[in-house]
């Protein structure tokens, strides 16, 4: 079952559909709890909020758009962990390569200025290759489902995204924010 057709099942509260979406996203809702919490929760509590995640779903599946599935639900089990964290008052360590140095500042602020420049080259795209590149990268969509939720071609999809890409790099290069050994 698509996204699309599990989402409208969910909606509808039909029989079944909460058992499909943790069939179908179980696997992730677990990593992104076992990837939040690092280590400082059980098993038993990884369970419990995966559970937590999929109420939450059902009740409030009315609320999610169409292509927001996953990322609502890796959003719902991140904060979820973060809450079970703090109910239980455990915290994550804080390991050495974390200390913030001034290396580490500099970094930070090299890394500031190249999301700014990423989002003003964003913006100079046309709204239509945006939501491309939203869907491609932010929601982790396929072409084919671009391609069918916007009613384009495929091929047509593919080609935006190159051709955005290949104008975001001109754009980051005249600005001295991308260097052609920053991409593998």
């Amino acid at each position: 079952m698509d996204d699309r057709q599990l989402l409208r099942q969910l909606q509808k509260k039909s029989r079944g559909a909460l058992e499909a979406a943790i069939a179908q996203y179980g696997a992730y809702v677990l990593a992104v709890i076992r990837n939040r919490s690092r280590g400082v929760l059980t098993p038993e509590d990884h369970e419990e909020i995966a559970s937590d995640v999929f109420l939450s779903l059902w009740r409030g599946a009315a609320h999610i758009e169409r292509g927001q599935l996953r990322p609502w639900l890796g959003a719902v089990a991140r904060n979820q962990t973060a809450e079970a964290m703090r109910k239980k008052d455990v915290f994550l360590p804080l390991e050495d390569d974390t200390l913030i140095t001034l290396d580490r500042l500099w970094e930070q602020m090299v890394e500031k200025e190249r999301c700014e420049a990423l989002a003003r080259a964003l913006g100079a795209l046309p709204e239509e290759d945006r939501e491309i590149f939203y869907r491609f990268y932010d929601l982790s969509q396929t072409t084919a489902q671009i391609a069918d939720e916007l009613h384009l071609n495929a091929s047509t999809v593919r080609s935006r995204l190159m051709r955005g890409r290949e104008t975001l790099r001109k754009l980051l290069s005249k600005g001295g924010l991308f260097h052609e050994d920053d991409v593998g």
